[in-house]
């Protein structure tokens, strides 16, 4: 079976249980933490990818690491992954169910990445922006990249705005050369 489809499947049946048991957020919670956390250690992958390490070691994992922190939903899917074989699949499970939730409820993702920290009052500038122009909620993630060296660029599903020094230098850099010639 094609991988995507697995990590859909299983993210779609995630969502509907979730809804069922109205434990959505908490659940919408659990998974983004787990998203950060193969985004901030990406060892953490390699070990849930490995062949080399055994079932039993990474139930232990799960125990350890999730058993108190998430809903007892979140906690038994995770469970059943392991007993599935499937724990390889729970990075693309996570954002597939970010994408799921987003579209379920009706919200945009956006993703805005700056030079520097953004104050939550220029978040919320962004977020009402987001909201007039797309007429819809939106999920805001935000990431810091100083090689941008100022301004920001926000990305909204499949649309860009580069309002970075960096794009504007590099445009700059094209026109002189093309004056040169």
């Amino acid at each position: 079976m094609d991988e995507s489809k697995i990590s859909v499947r299983y993210a779609k049946a995630l969502l509907s249980l979730a809804k069922e048991k109205q434990v959505e957020e908490a659940v919408k919670i659990d998974m983004e933490m787990i998203h950060e956390l193969f985004e901030t250690m990406p060892a953490f992958n390699h070990v849930l990818t490995s062949p080399v390490i055994g079932v039993k070691e990474k139930r232990q994992l799960f125990v350890d690491v999730f058993a108190k922190k998430t809903n007892a939903l979140t906690y038994s899917f995770l469970m059943l992954l392991i007993t599935n074989n499937r724990e390889g699949y729970l990075k693309d499970i996570t954002r597939n169910f970010h994408e799921t939730y987003r579209k379920e409820v009706g919200y945009k993702a956006a993703k805005l990445i700056s030079a520097f920290e953004i104050d939550p009052a220029t978040l919320e500038q962004f977020r009402t922006l987001i909201r007039k122009l797309y007429n819809t909620e939106v999920d805001l993630t935000c990431k810091v990249d100083n090689k941008l060296i100022g301004g920001f660029i926000l990305q909204v599903e499949d649309q860009q705005i580069d309002a970075s020094v960096a794009a504007k230098l590099k445009k700059l850099k094209k026109e002189l050369l093309a004056s040169r010639n």
